[in-house]
């Protein structure tokens, strides 16, 4: 698998165990909550920083995102852009799940030239953090 298709492999995961982390948590963070309310609540202490949820889901707030991991061990770890809700990500998260579903041989060099390339495209949003340039999708309304 090259690094195009990983990245897109990365962004479908994150779509789907956002989604269903926000779903396992509607109750505890509201219907209208993303990873952006699910953060408040932690932080807030409403919630457990660490969380096993039903079917083998589990979420790990840090600092300023969320680690998540299935029952089969794919793992996406993003944290929250400038804007409410905007989930970004740089090529060393995007190569941990690329290794999370056996694609060792995929470089960060690489996946960083694809990051670069998608974000030149209009696939990607580019977010300049104070860690560098990190990346993030665009709203389902804008793709």
């Amino acid at each position: 698998m090259d690094a195009d298709e990983v990245l897109l492999r990365f962004l479908g995961a994150m779509e789907r165990l956002t989604g269903a982390v926000i779903a396992a948590t509607a109750h505890d963070i509201g219907s209208e909550g993303g990873i952006g309310a699910l953060v408040r609540a932690v932080n807030r202490r409403l919630i457990p920083r660490n969380r096993e949820l039903p079917g083998g889901l589990r979420y790990d707030v840090h600092g300023f995102g969320c680690r998540i991991t299935d029952r089969d061990g794919v793992l996406i770890d993003v944290d929250l852009g400038p804007e409410p809700e905007m989930l970004i990500f740089d090529a060393w998260r995007v190569r941990r799940f690329a290794q999370s579903i056996g694609e060792e041989s995929v470089t960060e060099l690489e996946l960083s030239a694809t990051l670069e390339k998608l974000a030149g495209e209009g696939i990607l949003i580019v977010a300049p953090t104070r860690y560098g340039v990190w990346y993030a999708a665009p709203p389902p309304s804008e793709r």
